[in-house]
């Protein structure tokens, strides 16, 4: 099973970011980049990759405990960009981070990837730099370079705040039309113990 782990969206924060999308996009060269349906957006905290039965029990295990103990995150919508860079871009995204200023957000976003490491010991697992952000659209083909100029013409992020209650174990099955993701376990921030789906 290819496992991750994320946090979920608000309706009310889809519908808002769904709106800046369409105008945001009308700036992306056309017929290069491919719409990622809302129902699929999420805040990814760790990607597992495939993972067996028995490690995905274990790293059920592992979420709960980093769950454990840390209250609701307030987020906020933040930024946009492109990954890894203009010159090579390949994802469209727009920013999510912690609307205190504090470091919660990476810190179990931190955590869900050493849960990763210590279970499943993939490379994607480890603590490489973390930017929340949800990805919108993703270059067709070959990754083609994106103009500065392109993404300094796009509208600002609204401003908008929310609560994060829940960290989802997710599982991805990939489909000719685009990956489909189905909750496994669902643990609510500052509780103890799973509630599978």
């Amino acid at each position: 099973m290819r496992l991750f782990a994320s946090l979920p969206l608000p309706r009310e924060v889809i519908e808002t970011i769904g709106i800046w999308r369409v105008e945001a996009c009308t700036y992306l060269p056309a017929g290069d980049w491919r719409d990622l349906p809302s129902e699929n957006w999420h805040l990814t905290l760790a990607f597992y990759g495939d993972v067996g039965g028995g490690q995905a029990d274990e790293l059920a295990e592992k979420l709960e405990e980093c769950v454990s103990g840390v209250s609701s995150l307030r987020l906020k919508l933040a930024g946009f960009g492109v990954f890894p860079k203009p010159s090579r871009a390949q994802v469209f995204w727009i920013g999510v981070e912690d609307a205190n200023g504090g470091g919660s957000l990476a810190s179990l976003a931190g955590c869900c990837r050493r849960a990763g490491f210590a279970t499943v010991r993939k490379r994607g697992a480890k603590s490489e730099p973390f930017r929340g952000h949800v990805t919108l659209a993703r270059q067709r083909g070959y990754p083609q370079p994106l103009a500065m100029d392109v993404l300094s013409h796009m509208p600002q992020v609204p401003a908008m705040a929310w609560q994060a209650e829940h960290l989802h174990l997710m599982r991805s099955m990939l489909h000719k039309d685009g990956a489909r993701y189905q909750v496994l376990e669902e643990f609510a921030l500052g509780e103890s113990g799973p509630n599978g789906r």
